[in-house]
């Protein structure tokens, strides 16, 4: 006993030397997305967590949700490894984070049995894959019908998949060779169908595009339920995550950028002005939430009801599932068992004339009879009797508004900030500006040190370095943070760049400003970052432009006063970009110079100037 706790303080110190942080106070998502710094992933106690790791591994290649691997009991311990054979899962981040973690000690280590647990969890991912994209919450599918075989983009879940494929493809990082060419061009083929059925899954309303349900049938496509709470609906939570996440897509295609903008209208179109959500203790003592009026806000339904034709359709479809199922719900009332149809307690609560409202509904088990019920109140309202004299909710209850998002203000700054800024820039690169490239923290893909330089190194080849030892640190939205100081954006080799626009926010009390770009000096006025004023950011976009003389190899810039969190758009025009661009008068089609060579698009297809099909 003496030799194991020495054993074990020997080793906690011997890791002290690397990293100060206690991973006892992390959870197992921060572990993975490396919060326990570079160098810590190498050490004895990495290696020991890693272990862990491949011994729960399932034996169908995944992992299972919600488990602190880092930080397991014995007996935890020993139930995941008894229950290796059950499914594995993809659900809240489960298996993707697990292989971000073993691809970190890889790439510390050189171990090979964690590029072999890594490589037989991604065989999971490509083998779950649909026919048609997309993958659900567990594999092997149930096979019963259950919502969780549906095409989920609840809780992220098609979005982090995607976003480990794109990682691995571009070989950077922590995924430096952990597949070879062959196995990151299957990534890509994964990516792209996953975009494909995204856009299949976008909500016809009636003829207009419009958002995203939290899943979807995989065979029809339309919006589904999920558990008896998760109504079929728009998700005003879940579209904001993924349309966030398809901004990040790297030249997107034109049905992709008319699925970004006709969502983003959708959801504006849809907004409850001039109210927020505020947390507050009920006069019955209870944790609560309410709606409150607040200038410049604006809310949106977690579920909202989709009308029309489109709706009929939609909820004809779930009834008809309800029914077929045959599944009852028995309530004690007053000592008398009451017992009702899945379908009965739903068809009897909905009401199409409140097309475009949020839904809501309570999925407690003390209240089996009322899964399934439409309700359209969010603050307490009476009780009504039903038919079988029973009383039934009107409205939520406390203890569901306090344990789950119902209404939220997530599409807010997607709509204000995100999206103009993701629009300006597909429209600068459409209109002749020149190739985007972005310098965000989704471009990220490691920091490096050396020469006295520390240097941010992207995935398109651009790199940021400072002399000031300035380290990687990311902000809010997607920004990268860069305090008072001069930075370098280095150029890959041809490129030139015509433009570039440095979008984002001051982070402190006190205005922060761009100082100097190229060479040239500017006021502490002339091109502001807005200082925080009560914790609340302004974001804003200066752009400077050198189309007459391009920059080559190397652009400076500098910030002045305190931080500012900043995405940049470098704009290129070279052999390597687009150098002009042609719209046609009936603009069916347009024909621009890449890689040299005289490219017509016309509708989603590309043509060479032979009229080759490309």
């Amino acid at each position: 006993m003496k030799h194991y706790l020495l054993t074990v303080i020997a080793l906690l110190g011997l890791c002290t030397g690397v990293n100060a942080t206690d991973i006892t106070t992390l959870s197992w998502a921060d572990v993975c997305n490396g919060k326990m710094g570079a160098e810590w992933y190498g050490t004895d106690e990495a290696k020991a967590i890693a272990d862990i790791v491949l011994d729960v591994q399932k034996t169908t290649g995944g992992w299972m949700k919600n488990d602190q691997l880092h930080k397991l009991t014995p007996d935890q311990l020993a139930n995941l490894k008894a229950s290796r054979d059950e499914h594995s899962c993809l659900d809240n981040a489960a298996t993707t984070q697990e292989m971000r973690f073993l691809a970190k000690v890889w790439q510390a280590t050189k171990i090979e049995k964690y590029r072999t647990a890594f490589t037989k969890g991604l065989d999971m991912i490509f083998t779950s894959e649909k026919s048609c994209g997309g993958w659900s919450q567990y594999w092997p599918l149930s096979g019963n019908g259950s919502y969780q075989d549906y095409i989920t983009f609840n809780d992220d879940l098609v979005s982090n998949v995607m976003k480990l494929l794109r990682d691995i493809n571009n070989n950077k990082g922590d995924f430096t060779n952990i597949a070879d060419e062959t196995i990151r061009t299957k990534c890509m083929t994964s990516f792209n169908k996953a975009i494909d059925v995204i856009l299949k899954c976008q909500i016809d309303d009636n003829g207009v595009k419009a958002a995203w349900c939290a899943q979807h049938d995989p065979v029809d496509f339309l919006p589904a339920e999920g558990r008896p709470h998760e109504l079929p609906s728009v998700s005003g939570y879940e579209s904001a995550n993924l349309i966030s996440f398809l901004m990040t897509v790297e030249k997107p295609s034109t049905e992709l950028q008319e699925g970004i903008t006709a969502a983003v209208t959708w959801l504006d179109n849809h907004k409850i002005e001039g109210k927020a959500i505020e947390d507050f203790t009920n006069a019955k003592g209870e944790q609560d939430r309410r709606i409150i009026d607040k200038s410049g806000s604006a809310i949106w339904g977690r579920f909202i009801q989709i009308g029309g034709e489109s709706g009929k359709k939609i909820y004809d479809k779930f009834f008809k599932k309800l029914e077929e199922r045959g599944k009852k719900r028995t309530y004690n009332y007053n000592g008398v068992d009451y017992t009702y149809t899945e379908n009965e307690i739903a068809t009897s609560s909905y009401k199409a004339e409140n097309a475009y409202k949020p839904i809501f509904s309570i999925y407690k088990n003390e209240y089996p009879h009322l899964f399934y019920r439409f309700l359209y109140n969010y603050a307490d309202t009476d009780p009504v009797i039903d038919s079988k004299g029973v009383p039934v909710a009107t409205s939520l209850m406390a203890t569901n508004r306090a344990s789950y998002q119902y209404l939220g203000s997530w599409c807010q700054k997607l709509i204000s900030e995100e999206y103009p800024a993701w629009k300006k820039r597909i429209d600068a690169t459409q209109g002749g500006e020149g190739e985007a490239f972005e310098l965000s923290a989704v471009t990220y893909s490691e920091e490096s040190t050396g020469d006295g330089l520390n240097t941010y190194h992207f995935n398109n080849g651009f790199t940021v370095s400072n002399a000031k030892g300035k380290v990687y640190g990311a902000g809010k939205n997607n920004t990268i943070k860069y305090s008072a100081n001069a930075y370098d954006i280095n150029i890959p080799e041809g490129k030139k760049v015509v433009k570039v626009t440095f979008t984002g926010y001051d982070n402190y009390d006190a205005d922060a400003y761009i100082k100097n770009v190229n060479g040239v000096n500017y006021s502490s006025t002339d091109y502001v970052f807005p200082a925080k004023v009560d914790d609340t950011y302004t974001t804003v976009s200066h752009s400077f432009s050198f189309t007459e003389a391009p920059v080559e190899k190397k652009l400076s810039f500098s910030i002045g006063n305190k931080q500012c969190c900043l995405i940049i758009y470098v704009y290129c025009s070279s052999a390597t970009g687009i150098e002009q661009i042609t719209i046609t008068p009936n603009k069916t089609s347009r024909k621009y110079v890449k890689n040299g060579k005289i490219i017509i698009e016309k509708g989603n297809k590309k043509y060479a100037i032979n009229g080759r099909q490309i």
